[in-house]
């Protein structure tokens, strides 16, 4: 997980990433090819019974550089991010990561009312000192977060999706020998559009995303309100705002998790969306439904996951994928 975490790609801006994941699964699948768009594919056992396509997006959210002030820089948003955060942020900045903070006035200049007032993304500013010379409106901006690892927990940026993304990558070179498609899908933060793409391209029977989902173990909360929570295990979605997954598929899921003893948990009803929300509608219509890995603190500058959370996830996506095969 941890170079998966570190690698910078925001929607539109996934190339290291996929060139990450190529070098780690080829000579580990029959096919391997990209679309028009992005979105890279792999195919294992290609004269299997059955075809699932199992998906996660390379893309994490960030910022997009629109302006140049001397060493200021103004940005917006490229995925849903929560302004409060921002303020004494690094970031880096363009191809050629150039670092930089987001700066706000210190508190020694604000007035009482001030200090109470939230600060607009449109009124904050990247500070890139004077090397501004080496950066372009349009470039990308990711958090400068280090991964790290200690008594059971990990920490870094982009576990929605990283977490997904590795997940196959493992399924793919030491996975359960079943006829599959992996499609690691561009631009799902600004908008579900590579899946929509990659779920035109392909003909399959079933699809499961594979996903860092939000966690809500966090104080302020109703305890009815506190689902998916980390460290209780794999997290099933029964309905998003973008999609209401298919009830055979979920329960053939749920029965892998049962059958081999993984811990399982749902995903508060109605709360995101993901790449299944464009899959389900493509061509005739595809089955789908989503496995997540639950972290505190996604879409933002450092995300946090239990390992074993992680784990778990892995073993149910490739128990429900023997559980698939065999017909629902």
């Amino acid at each position: 997980m941890s170079k998966l975490s570190e690698i910078r790609g925001i929607s539109g801006h996934e190339g290291d990433v996929r060139s990450f994941i190529i070098n780690e699964i080829k000579g580990h699948c029959d096919d391997i090819w990209t679309d028009s768009i992005g979105n890279l594919y792999a195919r294992t056992n290609k004269n299997g019974k059955s075809n699932i396509g199992l998906f996660a997006h390379m893309d994490e959210v960030g910022f997009m550089v629109t302006g140049i002030d001397g060493g200021l820089l103004t940005f917006s948003a490229v995925g849903g991010i929560n302004p409060d955060l921002l303020p004494g942020t690094r970031v880096l900045v363009g191809n050629d990561p150039v670092p930089g903070v987001i700066g706000c006035p210190p508190m020694h200049l604000q007035n009482k009312e001030e200090r109470k007032r939230k600060i607009p993304i449109d009124n904050m500013r990247i500070d890139v000192g004077d090397v501004s010379d080496a950066i372009e409106i349009g470039d990308p901006v990711t958090f400068y977060t280090k991964y790290i690892e200690k008594r059971g927990l990990c920490q870094g940026k982009a576990f929605d999706d990283r977490i997904g993304c590795d997940n196959l990558i493992s399924l793919i070179t030491s996975g359960p020998d079943v006829d599959c498609t992996y499609v690691f899908t561009v631009q799902e933060e600004a908008g579900l559009r590579g899946s929509k793409v990659a779920g035109n391209n392909l003909d399959i029977d079933y699809a499961i995303v594979c996903e860092g989902t939000f966690s809500l173990d966090q104080p302020g909360l109703p305890r009815e309100d506190r689902m998916p929570v980390m460290g209780k295990g794999p997290v099933i979605t029964i309905a998003d705002r973008s999609v209401i997954t298919d009830a055979k598929l979920r329960q053939a899921i749920v029965d892998a998790a049962g059958c081999n003893d993984i811990p399982y948990q749902y995903k508060r009803p109605f709360a995101g969306g993901t790449d299944a929300g464009m899959l389900h509608l493509s061509g005739r219509g595809v089955p789908s439904c989503v496995i997540s890995t639950s972290c505190r603190y996604i879409h933002s500058p450092c995300s946090m996951a239990k390992i074993v959370d992680i784990e778990n996830t892995r073993k149910l996506i490739s128990e429900s994928l023997l559980k698939i095969s065999e017909g629902l």
